[in-house]
């Protein structure tokens, strides 16, 4: 009768030597942080993932506009409605998961993905004495239609007679005879994660890129002998 105090003290002694579920424990308090860094990591990387494609969606742009163009190679080259939709299209190709001309669901609410803006910057004249520039002509595709041209618009004040084309410390200006296209890209970025886990929210990532035009091109207007729908910006 005297011995079971014994044991009984014994067993306490044992389990509180027992560290068998300190690792389970540790593991608990962790987890959530490391959950957080992993999160944070994979949505940095996939930000960083589209901030890329949208800027080479953007280059893709100007550089297939600074190529278009049909006719005689002895003669400049004619630019149709059609070109530039075809162009359009190949973008849409390009941009693949980020659905460039489609939407996405905020709350409930239908969000348009994003907008491609292209934009023919040409000198005033030929040859071009005062050194200004106009937008002869503006082409647009992609639901985001409050998001419009951000440096000049084609016919409008903003558009004519400008010194050059593009943000501060990144502007193009042209040739006499020789375009260069400008194309602006906005995107609407969906976070992978959210509620909890969020370091990025819904936000907007736009890039721009501007091509000179490769071959001597007909300035006078973009043909449409095939009666094209027009990507209007209007």
């Amino acid at each position: 009768m005297l011995r079971k105090p014994k044991r009984i003290l014994g067993g306490t002694k044992s389990l509180v030597k027992n560290e068998s579920g300190l690792a389970l424990i540790e593991f608990a308090f962790i987890a959530p942080v490391f959950m957080i860094f992993v999160a944070s990591g994979a949505e940095l990387a996939n930000y960083a993932t589209e901030s890329t494609q949208v800027s080479q969606l953007a280059l893709q742009v100007a550089d297939n506009a600074a190529r278009i163009g049909e006719g005689d190679p002895l003669a400049n080259k004619k630019i149709t409605e059609t070109q530039i939709n075809d162009l359009f299209t190949g973008a849409e190709i390009h941009a693949g998961d980020l659905d460039i001309y489609g939407s996405h669901n905020e709350d409930g609410t239908a969000v348009p993905n994003g907008r491609i803006i292209l934009s023919s910057l040409e000198t005033m004249a030929n040859p071009n004495p005062t050194g200004k520039f106009k937008i002869t002509w503006q082409r647009c595709r992609g639901l985001d239609t409050t998001y419009t041209p951000q440096y000049g618009v084609a016919g409008q004040p903003s558009g004519t007679n400008i010194n050059a084309m593009g943000p501060a410390g990144r502007q193009v200006t042209a040739v006499a005879g020789t375009p260069v296209m400008f194309a602006e890209v906005r995107y609407r970025y969906q976070p992978l994660f959210l509620n909890g886990f969020a370091i990025k929210d819904y936000e907007y990532i736009n890039a721009i890129a501007a091509m000179m035009v490769r071959d001597a091109r007909d300035l006078t207007t973009v043909f449409n002998t095939e009666g094209a729908a027009v990507a209007s910006c209007a």
